[in-house]
């Protein structure tokens, strides 16, 4: 499980790094989404390296297609230095991009509920009509490949007609849809990522704004077009990235947003020293500053990932828009934290698997263990230290979907210490070896003898002595940790004094709700 998470830091890492060619921006990007985790040097070190040597591999590959256009940047701008950012008003322009920030946040959230209700309602349609496959009893399930075979028909029909159309059906109205926008039409996301970012973009608009909608009309198309069109994309059953068509609704939002402020505030903005307004370059590179900062505000607001500030600026290397670009993705990071989880997060919510969101964006992580944890009844639900098999039958009877039980020593009438821990199948198994044929119920059993903790033929512990427990006071963060990287258990006992009050499972922590 360590090693998985390492390699999925990694790989996270590797992947930012050679798609934008920002190791730094690559590093911080896989360690916020990977959060809760605790990290090591092996953890950074990997994610370092594989950034690295991602970012290499593709400078490497662009050095041999230079002159080409086999292979883009996913972003590039031709805005200058200092360009379109010089004025005499720094607070008021950058008022004016953490304006822009809090819009992005606010629409980045609302985003994400609506991908969340397409992405629910796609999958239902998609479910309708399908079975769900019969519960098969423990130790009864096939062999790798014992399974019954379907024929070739069978195994068309039940697949997937339903996501072949959703498929076809999203690729058909994004190519209708496209074809009538110029600015969209034909171009893959890293040239209209470029184009966006564009200083002379505004000086063209002949060759790309519609002229019965004009030049807002028009962004405000393309941004609904794109907007709908992602949503209905990652709705879909299949793998794809979020990181990039959510730069590219950002930057049409940063367009817009910079085409509804007033000329004159423009002009003032970027007055020079002589007391002259700008050239159109200098309104070209203000304009496209609006559209980078509305990217990365967007994209952060979505994945909840400040590194995409980092990233752009790693790439872009615009020294005046580092105090702007960080400024607005916090901005935009604030103010969706009120309107919805993050993306990756929301998605497992609705999988319900809410216990990551819960430790991550909520109090949830501050609350103490025993808020949480199930209480059990020291004399009905565990099993005594010198026990008998008859009781063992009939625990596992009456409890018929717990997977963990507790081994305790009574003290008074109400508490019992906490002496260890015991499994359902290591309970099924001391069964089944001293009295296989069940024709001696009353056989005790000490469950503290050593011979089960540690067989004397090296075969696997019957007993778990010292099982993992807290207190109540520990907080939920810390259960966590304990189950994840101390100690990979799927159950956490919490005590008092030795004396157990409950447990908390794995499943249960991932089945929070936010």
């Amino acid at each position: 499980s360590g090693q998985i998470t390492k390699l999925l830091l990694a790989a996270c890492a590797c992947g930012v790094g050679a798609s934008f060619s920002a190791p730094i921006g690559g590093v911080i990007f896989s360690l916020e989404l990977m959060l809760p985790q605790v990290y090591d040097f092996t953890s950074y070190w990997g994610c370092f390296a594989s950034g690295i040597f991602g970012s290499l591999t593709y400078e490497v590959l662009r050095s041999w297609t230079a002159g080409s256009t086999g292979l883009l940047p996913l972003i590039s701008t031709n805005v200058s230095a200092g360009e379109g950012s010089q004025t005499h008003y720094p607070l008021g322009r950058l008022l004016l991009d953490v304006t822009l920030g809090a819009i992005c946040g606010f629409l980045g959230g609302h985003w994400i509920s609506m991908h969340a209700r397409f992405a629910k309602a796609f999958k239902d349609w998609r479910l309708r009509g399908v079975q769900p496959a019969a519960p098969v009893p423990a130790g009864a399930e096939p062999l790798l490949g014992a399974a019954k075979k379907r024929n070739m028909l069978g195994k068309i029909w039940n697949f997937q007609w339903r996501d072949l159309f959703l498929c076809a059906l999203v690729v058909a109205l994004n190519t209708v849809l496209a074809a009538h926008l110029p600015l969209l039409n034909g171009k893959p996301q890293p040239l209209l990522i470029s184009n966006l970012f564009d200083k002379n973009l505004m000086m063209e608009t002949d060759t790309w704004v519609l002229p019965q909608l004009g030049v807002v009309g028009t962004l405000m198309a393309c941004l609904a077009m794109k907007w709908f069109m992602t949503i209905m994309s990652l709705s879909l059953s299949m793998p794809t990235g979020v990181v990039a068509p959510t730069m590219i609704i950002g930057a049409l939002i940063g367009r817009t947003y910079g085409f509804l402020i007033p000329d004159s505030i423009k002009d003032i903005l970027l007055t020079n020293a002589a007391g002259e307004p700008g050239n159109e370059a200098e309104h070209g590179a203000f304009m496209a500053r609006f559209a980078i900062i509305g990217a990365a505000s967007f994209c952060a607001a979505v994945c909840r990932a400040f590194a995409m500030a980092i990233t752009v600026f790693e790439v872009l290397a615009l020294p005046g828009a580092v105090l702007p670009l960080c400024s607005a993705t916090l901005t935009a990071i604030f103010v969706a934290n009120q309107v919805e989880l993050p993306f990756f997060d929301k998605n497992l919510a609705g999988r319900g698997l809410g216990g990551i969101p819960a430790l991550t964006f909520t109090d949830h992580a501050e609350a103490p263990a025993f808020s949480i944890m199930k209480k059990i009844d020291v004399f009905k639900d565990c099993l005594m230290w010198k026990t008998r098999l008859f009781d063992m039958h009939e625990i596992l009877k009456a409890q018929p979907d717990t997977k963990y039980f507790a081994v305790v020593r009574p003290i008074d009438d109400c508490d019992a210490v906490l002496m260890g821990s015991m499994s359902r199948a290591q309970v099924d198994k001391i069964i089944s070896i001293l009295d296989p044929d069940g024709s001696k119920p009353e056989t005790p059993v000490d469950l503290m003898d050593p011979e089960l903790q540690r067989p004397a033929d090296g075969s696997d512990p019957l007993f778990e002595g010292c099982p993992p427990h807290v207190s109540p006071s520990t907080l939920v963060r810390e259960v966590y940790l304990i189950m994840k990287v101390a100690h990979g258990e799927n159950i956490v006992y919490v005590t008092r004094d030795g004396c157990l009050l409950g447990s908390i499972t794995f499943a249960s922590l991932m089945n929070s709700k936010v």
